[in-house]
């Protein structure tokens, strides 16, 4: 029987990973959970057992989904196996528990276990929400509308949902038919509704975000700079041409300490003031550190606002660094692991978020991996004003540098991320990507410009604003519940099982 848990677990992760490539097969997550849910119901399962299941998962899922990040790192990519399958092992161990020891509430454990599962990966320094079910129908559009209403978490609760019911329907239990049509029925509606029926402002700011395609073997080759601040600055003149307003552009597209280096401040004042254009751009920044601080500065991944009349602007600092990549794990804790490098940059954690004016509008930044984090950009979206409401901003901006993936799916299954983070706030978002994939994403989720991989380009599109608050801002904090009545069910299966042990004691 064990073998037939672990060909379960594999079809799982196999039919799981190929709904979430650009392969339009998406419709596979409402059938994927369903191999690996009987898996956890067999009875003689052992926990050595559990962590082959665990393994195996982490390993079929990593290698498909996630191969690109071995352009970056070999290491990296192995290290996240390994992470994956202890904590996989946890979630499948006490999924397992619940299904033998409380077998009526097994896919409801289940179901709490894999969406807190999801859910926790938002927080602490190995923070990596990459694994989410949902980002696998980022080709329904109408399916993505409901994320307004629950976010992320919703929608993992229905897919799983309709897995269970596809699950009675595979034991001929026929009921379960008219619950998979009511959900859909239902699920549908609501996005036929929101997305025909919400109505969206056009403003006349005229934004664009610049896609400059620099080669990362260029990006911070000390005697290409010049040339590559001619591509900026020809690209900013084109914009200007076209009548645009502000221009963003890229993640660290001028890989200088700009703030200490007077001629890469120079050239990028001069684009501003030849343009007249407000620009955004990221760039490293530094602090000075105290002496007992392991480095003698904080180092910052930033981006900032200029303008022509050369008002100053706050700068922001990313606050989410991609683990081990951008900062070596638990430094503040463990300062000696700052000396084991592994080419990480090892970039301070901003600690605010940053809000910017361009001529009347609003909006609030991102920079890169921090599009995966559905909470923070709630904030930037829909900061709490001192009135106690929400001061929505009227667009997001993304800068990011995926030059690092190549032509692998990677870029792809990073950008969808705007479509997602785009319709739980209902806001547009404007997304600089290096070499790609750059894109504009209106409140709906439409994708109103797109440039391809490697492709030197500015995109602009109106500017469309909605004035609701979505009612998920009030509620961000609810998929929490899932972890309670996950603890809850897997405390009661683990003292049932203690007790049962002692009983049988007790008779021998």
């Amino acid at each position: 029987m064990k073998y037939k848990a672990f060909i379960l677990t594999f079809a799982s992760a196999l039919l799981l990973s190929l709904a979430r490539l650009p392969i339009h097969m998406g419709w596979m997550v409402f059938i994927g959970w369903i191999p690996v849910a009987n898996a956890l119901q067999i009875k003689d399962l052992k926990l050595k057992h559990i962590i082959l299941m665990a393994a195996i998962w982490a390993i079929t899922y990593t290698a498909i989904v996630l191969n690109w990040i071995a352009l970056v790192t070999v290491g990296g990519l192995f290290g996240i196996m390994l992470f994956y399958t202890v904590v996989l092992s946890i979630f499948f161990y006490f999924a397992h528990l619940i299904w033998q020891k409380l077998p009526n509430w097994g896919w409801l454990g289940f179901s709490c276990l894999m969406i807190s599962f999801e859910y926790l990966q938002q927080f602490g320094e190995t923070r990596f929400p990459w694994w989410n079910m949902a980002y696998c129908l980022a080709d329904y559009n109408l399916l993505l509308q409901v994320l307004d209403l629950g976010g992320m978490s919703l929608i993992a609760v229905l897919i799983l949902l309709i897995n269970y019911l596809i699950d009675k329907l595979r034991q001929r239990k026929w009921l379960a038919l008219g619950g998979v049509v009511l959900i859909f029925a239902l699920w549908l509606g609501y996005g036929y509704y929101s997305y025909y029926r919400i109505k969206l402002e056009a403003k006349p700011l005229a934004v664009q975000v610049m896609q400059p395609s620099i080669p990362q073997g260029e990006k911070w080759d000390e005697e290409a700079f010049d040339a590559m601040m001619a591509v900026f600055d020809s690209l900013s003149h084109e914009a200007a041409k076209d009548n645009a307003q502000l221009i963003v552009w890229p993640e660290a597209a001028i890989p200088k300490y700009l703030r200490y280096d007077a001629q890469a401040m120079y050239k990028l004042r001069r684009t501003v003031s030849d343009t007249g254009l407000d620009i955004f751009t990221g760039f490293p920044d530094f602090e000075r550190a105290p002496a007992e601080h392991f480095d003698d500065a904080y180092y910052y991944n930033a981006a900032s606002l200029f303008k022509p009349d050369g008002s100053p602007s706050s700068i922001y600092y990313k606050n989410i660094l991609v683990p081990v990549g951008e900062r070596m794990l638990w430094m503040d804790v463990f300062p000696f692991l700052a000396k084991l490098n592994f080419g990480q940059a090892n970039w301070e954690y901003g600690k605010e978020l940053a809000y910017y004016d361009s001529h009347g509008y609003r909006f609030s930044p991102s920079i890169c991996y921090e599009l995966a984090f559905d909470n923070i950009h709630h904030r930037m979206a829909l900061p709490k004003s001192k009135q106690g409401g929400f001061d929505k901003m009227d667009f997001l901006v993304n800068l990011t540098n995926d030059a690092w993936f190549g032509t692998s799916y990677g870029p792809w299954l990073h950008m969808v991320m705007s479509r997602f983070r785009a319709i739980e706030n209902r806001i547009q978002i404007y997304r600089s990507a290096n070499t790609g994939i750059s894109v504009i994403i209106d409140p709906m989720g439409s994708e109103l410009r797109q440039a391809p991989l490697f492709e030197v380009t500015n995109l602009g599109a109106p500017l469309y604003t909605c004035p609701q608050v979505p009612i998920l801002r009030y509620i961000y904090f609810y998929p929490a519940i899932f972890v309670v009545i996950s603890v809850i069910l897997a405390l009661i299966s683990s003292f049932k099982s203690i007790f049962m042990s002692k009983a049988k004691e007790v008779i021998r």
